[in-house]
């Protein structure tokens, strides 16, 4: 990404911009550029959905919604100069003013239905895949973010009592969640004999090629593998947010906190089918040209 920050800053110069607010716009696209790693989305699957979730994290790591529309400011630049280079196809970032609180919508959903057919399809064929199918139903059944499932130690499973140990990380709370049935047979084949052969020196329970601790490209291929089993498959947190949506309908609500790893009660509450139209509501109000 250092290169297309690079030629970001060459593009603004082009546009007439002072020094200073170059270096503004640049600081704010590098940003943004971090947080699309931590979250293994790609540049095409940004929308003005995951725009408001990047907000809405601004908003929790304590910005003011100001600084937050001047780094929006900065995205919109930075997507003018992306499409610019026919790298995305339009801007998502376009018409985003934030007057208030930030409230992001959960769409596109698989439902439950769809999410084990996912599940129950991906095909087990050599090791890889073996610890693919794992972490497949970690996102699932367990609803893990990327970041959770670079923490796992083996020392987290609790294969006795059938159950996983998630750990504190930069956002979510630490929690001890049922594993079901089949997890606790394929985690423990994993750990035991597939892990071994997969890496050698990180303690970490999952790592990428040569023991790559970030599983940003191994939830790339996995998701590639996802997308040509149903079409409407895009990315973990489009999982995640799913199964916590499903868990909502039959658990309550500071149940289903708990298991989310949810430090405030409101981020639960954002998935409750209830106030979903609210939600678009005001995902209308913040976008005007979402309705285009």
């Amino acid at each position: 990404m250092k290169t297309n920050l690079s030629t970001f800053e060459t593009y603004l110069i082009e546009q007439g911009f002072k020094p200073d607010t170059i270096q503004q716009h640049r600081n704010y696209a590098s940003y943004f550029s971090a947080w699309l790693a931590e979250t293994s989305y790609a540049l095409e699957q940004i929308t003005y959905t995951e725009i408001l979730d990047y907000a809405d994290q601004l908003k929790n790591e304590g910005k003011g919604v100001n600084l937050i529309n001047r780094m929006m400011l900065a995205l919109r630049y930075y997507f003018d100069y992306l499409q610019f280079k026919n790298q995305v196809s339009y801007n998502p970032a376009t018409g985003i003013n934030l007057k208030g609180a930030i409230r992001t919508v959960p769409n596109n959903l698989l439902s439950k239905d769809e999410l084990e057919a996912l599940y129950n399809a991906y095909q087990i064929i050599d090791p890889r895949t073996h610890r693919n199918k794992v972490i497949l139903g970690l996102l699932v059944y367990q609803a893990l973010t990327r970041e959770e499932l670079e923490t796992l130690r083996p020392e987290h499973l609790k294969l006795r009592d059938g159950k996983i140990q998630i750990p504190v990380t930069g956002r979510q709370n630490e929690r001890l969640l049922a594993l079901q049935s089949f997890q606790v047979l394929d985690l423990q084949e994993y750990s035991l004999l597939i892990r071994g052969q997969l890496q050698s020196r990180s303690p970490r329970l999952f790592t990428g090629r040569d023991d790559n601790e970030d599983l940003k490209n191994t939830l790339l291929h996995l998701f590639y593998a996802l997308k040509r089993i149903n079409p409407k498959v895009r990315h973990a947190q489009q999982l995640r947010q799913s199964v916590i949506t499903e868990w909502l309908k039959e658990k309550d609500l500071r149940v289903v906190q708990y298991m989310a790893g949810h430090r405030y009660v409101s981020s639960t509450e954002r998935y409750r089918e209830s106030n979903l139209e609210e939600l678009k509501e005001a995902l209308n109000k913040y976008h005007p040209m979402s309705s285009s």
